[in-house]
């Protein structure tokens, strides 16, 4: 491959590095989210103590309740999560590694047609000791 085809080929994988990158960066975000919405969820009766009212029985049963529910659904959709964050990482790590060797691949390219230049100019340089 010629430098410059490297050199676009390497453009294309700066995109797909950047995709999944993205891609990882957005799932661990949602994940970080759900795990605070779980911290807060977890806290809603001490919280409800703290604020010192007196909450009715059936009123504070109904929101631990609700706060339990929505505390499974978070962790159900952790769970799911962490299979998409595993395939997400891996595909990141897979796209380091190509765009890492494509480079390393594009300076090699980039130092081989150098001394090819160099050395086709030495070759159809006039001899040092002739005069013209």
């Amino acid at each position: 491959m010629t430098p410059a085809a490297l050199r676009d080929l390497l453009r294309l994988m700066d995109a797909r590095k950047a995709r999944d990158l993205a891609r990882l960066d957005r799932l661990l975000a949602e994940d970080r989210r759900l795990a605070g919405e779980i911290a807060t969820l977890a806290a809603t009766a001490s919280h409800d103590h703290a604020e010192g009212a007196p909450v009715p029985l059936r009123e504070q049963g109904r929101r631990l309740a609700w706060a339990a529910a929505r505390i499974r659904a978070a962790e159900h959709r952790r769970r799911a999560l962490a299979a998409e964050i595993r395939a997400a990482r891996a595909d990141a790590v897979q796209s380091l590694g190509k765009h890492k060797a494509l480079e390393h691949l594009a300076a090699r390219a980039e130092r081989t047609a150098a001394q090819q230049r160099e050395a086709r100019a030495e070759r159809e340089a006039p001899p040092s000791g002739q005069t013209r």
